[in-house]
């Protein structure tokens, strides 16, 4: 009885040690986000409503209106960017007060709720509200909820200055 030795494949053994962990990280954030599409940093959707808010004026802007295509396609661009989040702060009616009035922003409505495709949990919302000036906008905020009533916490976005230039297009009224 001549036995040899077993001997282990440690190349192996840290190939399939890899894939377990790998899957594992896959599985935990498909589940704390309810997206398995969450590693795509994509965003395609179409509002049906953007309400641009600048200095006291308000545009309403819906499909076939000035300027909703190209806010629509800012959105879409600057949501497939999405830096982190901040689970910090939210957005107070003092302060959704203060933005509408006083401020620039603009409050984006789906006709469904949608997915960001991103490794946070942030819900799925149906409407957004983007600050573009003050506080909020220098962290480059984005508040999500459900008609309009938003959650604590927000998105950071890598830049929002898509989402400027096409609302400096915006003719808005007093």
């Amino acid at each position: 009885m001549n036995q040899e030795p077993v001997r282990a494949d440690v190349k192996q053994l840290l190939i399939v040690l890899g894939v377990f962990l790998i899957a594992v990280v896959f599985c935990v954030t498909l589940f704390a986000n309810e997206d398995p599409l969450w590693f795509l940093p994509y965003f395609n959707e179409t509002p049906t409503r953007i309400l641009v808010y600048r200095n006291g004026c308000r545009a309403d802007l819906t499909p076939g209106t000035a300027g909703f295509a190209e806010l629509t396609a800012a959105l879409n661009q600057t949501l497939s960017q999405v830096d982190g989040y901040e689970q910090g702060f939210g957005l107070s009616p003092d302060s959704f007060k203060q933005f509408t009035e006083k401020e620039q922003a603009i409050q984006v409505f789906y006709p469904k709720r949608v997915t960001i495709h991103i490794a946070f949990r942030f819900g799925h919302p149906d409407s957004l509200f983007i600050p573009l000036s003050g506080y909020y906008a220098e962290s480059r905020a984005v508040f999500g909820g459900i008609a309009g009533d938003y959650w604590a916490g927000a998105l950071r976005l890598k830049t929002i200055a898509p989402i400027q230039r096409a609302v400096e297009a915006v003719r808005c009224v007093r």
